[in-house]
């Protein structure tokens, strides 16, 4: 793979990197390394930000709240590795927002029948929530689809008190529920609906935290076949999994929630915000650890090898990604692999002036995805930036490779 390296040269306006001759052609195969003067101050940005940002303690509880569950997120067992099938990235819609602090969020709305006011009215002690899901298979009616919810409380009580509601309150939504029994943790409750084949529900408290499961089997659902006990099997996998995860994790009080940082290692400052300026991205931003990032991966299999491989450590998402590798070599490796073409995707030109860019365009059948995408790599960090737009892509990957270039 190539080396590359990136010396900045005289107040953050121009550098100097080991880039991809030809990029900015249409062709797929990957030249030889040319060394190229990137001026940054001849890049096209529009009107986006370039500077790092410095974020401090968090400034409200709300901001706190979901601060810790970004944290919790580090520990919470990948889809994956509870069912090592479950290596497809959720669609658009059901993965999107991963954390929230309140129960009318999509995340609870989007699983649950419950009124969220009366979750919200009778739940104490909520701190915050994180989403696990993933799918076996791209292919909708042949999938078996895995969601993990865990939820964060003050106190052991309150979160007992918690799983109870969450199950009575969703139980109640049907008089065709049934109740059923995971073997290995009775105090879990979980029910069926004959009306609704291949889908499971469950609730359990353990510790602080409860875990909500949620499965759909498409394929169960198709044929209107029924078997509860594989579908506890499959629940009771995740809740032994998360709950071994958990037990490294040692959340704040309620009370010492306002001691938070908000950004790890300067990792979210780096990254470009672009969340809210179009519907190319949905999401809430934050930063992870190299196992955290994994659950907002587009591509959690093939990018688990290849941050192993390129020791990544951090990852941080404003509406764009940047990962922090173990050296620059290994930050223009994933800039390359998350670059490349393939049968739905085709080379673009790259900006002007930042040829060491890799863009594409989405050609594949409609869906959600976004059509533009540009990846660069600066020092031993990597971006990828996505947008609707071919101008917006190219704009945003000359702000984001600036905020890179820019950063101590």
């Amino acid at each position: 793979m190539r080396k590359s390296s990136a010396v900045l040269l005289a107040a953050g306006v121009a550098v100097t990197v080991a880039t991809t001759a030809g990029c900015g052609d249409s062709s797929e195969a990957a030249d030889t390394p040319a060394t190229v003067q990137v001026d940054l101050s001849s890049l096209d940005v529009g009107n986006l930000k370039t500077e790092p940002k410095v974020y401090g303690k968090v400034t409200s509880l709300e901001q706190a709240r979901a601060v810790e569950a970004m944290r919790m997120a580090n520990y919470i067992a990948l889809p994956m590795e509870i069912d090592p099938a479950v290596i497809v990235a959720p669609p658009a819609m059901s993965g999107a927002v991963r954390l929230f602090t309140d129960f009318g969020s999509s995340v609870i709305k989007g699983r649950m029948k419950a009124d969220p006011n009366r979750l919200n009215e009778s739940i104490k002690g909520f701190i915050g929530g994180f989403v696990s899901t993933g799918q076996t298979s791209a292919k909708g009616h042949l999938s078996q689809e895995l969601d993990n919810t865990v939820m964060l409380f003050d106190s052991e009580q309150e979160a007992l008190a918690a799983a109870d509601i969450l199950a009575t309150e969703e139980f109640g939504t049907s008089p065709d529920n049934i109740a059923v029994e995971i073997k290995q943790y009775p105090a879990a409750r979980a029910h069926v609906n004959p009306g609704e084949a291949g889908m499971f529900h469950s609730w359990i408290a353990v510790g602080r935290y409860v875990i909500a499961t949620y499965l759909y089997d498409n394929v169960m659902s198709t044929l209107k076949t029924h078997d509860s006990e594989k579908l506890a099997t499959r629940a009771e996998k995740s809740i032994s999994k998360i709950s071994a995860g958990l037990k490294d994790y040692s959340p704040p009080r309620l009370d010492t929630l306002m001691d938070s940082d908000i950004d790890l290692d300067g990792m979210l400052g780096l990254a470009l915000p672009t969340v809210g300026i179009d519907g190319a991205q949905r999401g809430i931003p934050g930063v992870y650890t190299r196992h955290g990032g994994l659950h907002i991966s587009g591509s959690p299999e093939s990018d688990a090898k290849l941050f192993e491989e390129t020791g990544v450590d951090r990852i941080s998402w404003q509406g764009d990604f940047v990962y922090r590798a173990r050296d620059a070599q290994g930050a223009q490796q994933i800039a390359e692999e998350h670059g490349q073409v393939s049968k739905f995707f085709r080379r673009v030109e790259s900006p002007k002036n930042l040829p060491n860019a890799l863009c594409k365009e989405y050609i594949g059948p409609p869906s959600y995805a976004v059509k533009f995408y540009c990846s660069v790599s600066y020092g031993r960090y990597s971006a990828e930036v996505a947008a609707s737009q071919l101008k917006d892509v190219h704009q945003r990957v000359s702000a984001q490779y600036s905020i890179l270039a820019k950063s101590k």
